[in-house]
């Protein structure tokens, strides 16, 4: 293990240490520091209230959120560093360590997000992408208070669809039904305009005359010679679109029990 990740590890022990008299020891939290900021990119005004924000939702949802920030991955997959941290400080709530962990790394402006336990559940792989598409907006900007607001307003929104509806996921997802009206209001845009421009050509037609003597449509033609030529061929090629293994929902957990979504910004 290398001596940056043995250094954030020191400083999430030592924040431990000053939460448990901030918030006090609890059984159900492994690890209730819900805040890591290792190259101090936060100001402390904003490191408490995500914090302290953090802490609530993981109290009310028995499922701890985690914001995890390191200046570097050390040459391993933002998934993999996720791993570590989950396993070096026993992140997670209850007794499935339930959890849902961003991590972010400022020196490859890479990003993960590792759901364990319940979080499975709530942070499907749809709700995982567009949770990421709603944050990364924010760091692609250097926005970091910005964008880690973005992920809790996630987060919140995800806990409360999945206690009492349903989780938030393909076929839950009440944008995705204001796109397929969309659609089809685009439909019927594309048939009034087809419809508007065959009653002009039908107008148009109204002037014209019906020969009733063949030699009209005909010119004297003297043909000396007659043979086929062939400029070009017809070719049909069916396209057979990649299948989208996330169009069903649900979450893609691998064998250590993690579900991930990563990217950079």
């Amino acid at each position: 293990m290398t001596k940056k990740i043995l250094s954030l590890i020191f400083a999430a022990v030592l924040v431990f240490a000053a939460g448990i008299t901030a918030f006090g020891a609890t059984g159900d939290v492994y690890f209730d520091t819900m805040l890591i900021d290792y190259p101090d990119i936060l100001s402390d005004s904003e490191e408490t209230e995500l914090e302290a924000r953090a802490w609530e939702m993981t109290k009310k949802y028995h499922c701890a959120v985690y914001i995890m920030i390191t200046d570097t991955l050390e040459g391993m997959e933002a998934w993999e560093y996720n791993e570590l941290l989950h396993s070096e400080l026993s992140l997670g709530y209850g007794a499935e360590k339930s959890s849902i962990t961003l991590l972010l790394s400022t020196g490859e402006r890479q990003y993960d997000i590792a759901a364990f336990g319940y979080g499975n559940t709530v942070f499907t792989d749809y709700g995982k992408d567009e949770m990421a598409e709603r944050f990364v907006e924010y760091f692609a900007v250097d926005d970091w208070y910005g964008g880690f607001t973005s992920y809790l307003d996630s987060c919140e929104e995800y806990f409360e669809l999945a206690l009492y509806e349903e989780p938030f996921d393909v076929s839950t997802d009440n944008g995705g039904g204001a796109g397929f009206v969309g659609v089809i209001i685009a439909i019927l845009i594309s048939c009034v305009v087809a419809l508007v421009v065959c009653l002009i050509f039908r107008a148009q037609m109204k002037t014209a005359i019906r020969a009733t003597e063949a030699h009209k449509y005909a010119k004297k033609l003297n043909l000396t010679n007659q043979y086929d030529l062939f400029s070009h061929r017809d070719i049909h090629r069916v396209y057979n679109p990649p299948q989208d293994n996330n169009s069903g929902g649900g979450t893609t957990v691998n064998s250590g029990g993690f579900s991930h979504k990563s990217g950079g910004f």
